[in-house]
């Protein structure tokens, strides 16, 4: 067993870093974090898909993501309106789980604003009649209607909890943040 020793990095310091790590992510589209998967519990069953992290703000906790408004994920937050998002980065092998309350944004000033963000090629993803999901005859063969910006949703999640885990050669290490009281709450937790 080896003894007590002083860990290198406060956990205040750890939670800064967390965060600009999540900020890094919306600006660097290779970044490790740029595509995390995000959970959510369904009407019958709970889900899991890969999303892009389109925004974060560390000042408000949010993590930001698009969705086509007809989707499992926008109906199942509508129904139960919590999200894991999960973070995990292979060459540090630093996993990040943040978890919170999500809402989905549809047609709305705060969607348009996004929308306006978004190039053309983006715009038209959101287009197709189908719904995401429903039978197509072909990949090439999807019919695209008139009204995208109708279509598309913003999931907003505010966290109140993060799971920080690094799993090191000799051993992992793993950190817990919860927001209580106006404030983050830390401690070291067992691997």
């Amino acid at each position: 067993m080896r003894p007590a020793e002083p860990h290198p990095q406060t956990l205040e310091s750890l939670h800064g870093e967390i965060w600009q790590r999540l900020a890094d992510a919306t600006a660097d589209p290779a970044h490790a974090w740029r595509t995390p998967t995000l959970a959510t519990a369904g009407p019958d069953h709970p889900d899991a898909r890969i999303v892009i992290l389109r925004a974060v703000d560390p000042h408000e906790r949010t993590l930001v993501c698009f969705s086509d408004s007809r989707t499992h994920k926008v109906a199942g937050v509508r129904i139960q309106p919590v999200a894991t998002w999960c973070f995990y980065d292979p060459v540090q092998r630093i996993q990040l789980r943040a978890t919170g309350e999500t809402r989905a944004h549809v047609n709305t000033a705060f969607t348009r604003a996004y929308w306006e963000t978004l190039p053309h090629s983006s715009r038209r993803l959101y287009a197709t009649v189908p719904r995401p999901g429903d039978r197509v005859l072909a990949p090439w063969e999807i019919p695209f209607g008139d009204h995208p910006a109708e279509q598309f949703a913003v999931l907003v999640t505010t966290v109140h909890a993060l799971d920080w885990l690094r799993l090191g050669p000799e051993h992992h290490e793993r950190a817990k943040f919860r927001w209580e009281d106006n404030s983050w709450e830390a401690h070291w937790a067992c691997p």
